[in-house]
């Protein structure tokens, strides 16, 4: 049981997945607040909002799966 809980220390999911999660808020933030002119040079696609999506998903996930594991049922 001890050593359980030591390898949870260990996990990377719980710090990783939260600056993740916050790099996407903000990349988010700035896709949806920015104005139309900052896109001219990517042919008008809002590039932050889709990359910011794309991140927050991710690191949404990772920390999904650290909550997750960290409940599971104990055999």
């Amino acid at each position: 049981m001890e050593e359980n809980k030591k390898a949870h220390l260990l996990d990377l999911k719980l710090p990783l997945g939260g600056l993740l999660s916050f790099y996407g808020l903000i990349m988010v933030f700035y896709g949806l607040f920015s104005g139309k002119e900052a896109y001219q040079r990517s042919l008008g696609i809002n590039l932050n909002l889709f990359w910011g999506a794309l991140i927050l998903v991710i690191g949404a996930a990772l920390l999904l799966s650290s909550f997750r594991k960290r409940r599971a049922p104990k055999p």
